[in-house]
């Protein structure tokens, strides 16, 4: 790479971090590191961008640390310029994330998160009933390989409600293994079957064998999840159409 190329580059990241860190709550570090030149740049491409920070906050959600790393990249340059990021082609991105406990149980109260956790359909003898989680669902970390969930649900079922308690113990996927149940405890209360609990195990089950999720557009598909006694580490990787806002 000539000189240059290297101070054209410098100058353009700096730009896309400052635009960046404009948009977000917080960040204790944040690095971007644009690959491209003035010429490119002018047309609205690049040919990847990385980036990395630490302690970053979006939408009250924190993460410890971040790294995310863009194929090619064709933007509306007039747009950027204006603060808003919009996509010309979709792209693809890989992300490796490190989330602490407490992070998590922050996330799970953002309404980012709770506002995509829609009420479950079950099918209780024949019978649809909903499942509406109630917030915030306590997150633990116990030991290595183990994700803990505790919290409660609002069951409606034959036009009643009812507070619905559960505790589940959750082994995610490596490579020895599929996602694992450890243990599954619900109370539903009496006069409710144990149909009740059957059902609501038989949807975590499905919803944890997910090969993908889909977020404003986004599929982001988990490659690889450890767990850490107090942290959880990421790897995902993500066909993106079109930027969220943020």
């Amino acid at each position: 790479m000539s000189k240059e190329s290297h101070v054209e580059q410098g100058i353009i990241s700096q730009a896309a971090q400052a635009a960046l860190s404009s948009q977000l709550e917080a960040a204790e570090d944040l690095n971007v590191d644009v690959r491209t030149d003035i010429l490119k740049a002018a047309q609205g491409k690049a040919d990847s961008v990385a980036v990395s920070g630490q302690g970053v906050v979006i939408q009250d959600v924190r993460v410890q640390e971040m790294t995310v790393q863009t194929d090619r990249l064709s933007f509306n340059l007039l747009n950027a310029l204006l603060g808003h990021l919009e996509l010309d082609e979709p792209l693809n991105a890989a992300a490796q994330v490190a989330l602490t406990e407490a992070d998590l149980n922050r996330a799970m109260q953002a309404e980012v998160v709770t506002s995509r956790l829609p009420a479950l359909e079950l099918d209780i003898e024949g019978e649809v009933a909903t499942v509406e989680l109630v917030h915030p669902l306590a997150v633990k970390l116990p030991s290595d390989g183990k994700i803990a969930l505790n919290g409660a649900a609002l069951l409606h079922r034959q036009g009643n409600s009812r507070q619905v308690e559960f505790a589940v113990v959750i082994l995610p996927r490596t490579d020895e293994h599929p996602v694992r149940l450890e243990s599954f405890a619900c109370d539903p209360g009496e006069g409710l079957a144990i149909e009740v609990t059957i059902a609501l195990l038989q949807k975590f089950r499905t919803l944890l064998e997910q090969p993908s999720i889909e977020i404003d557009g986004m599929i982001i598909q988990v490659k690889r999840l450890e767990i850490q006694t107090g942290k959880l580490l990421l790897e995902t990787a993500a066909h993106v159409p079109q930027i969220p806002s943020l």
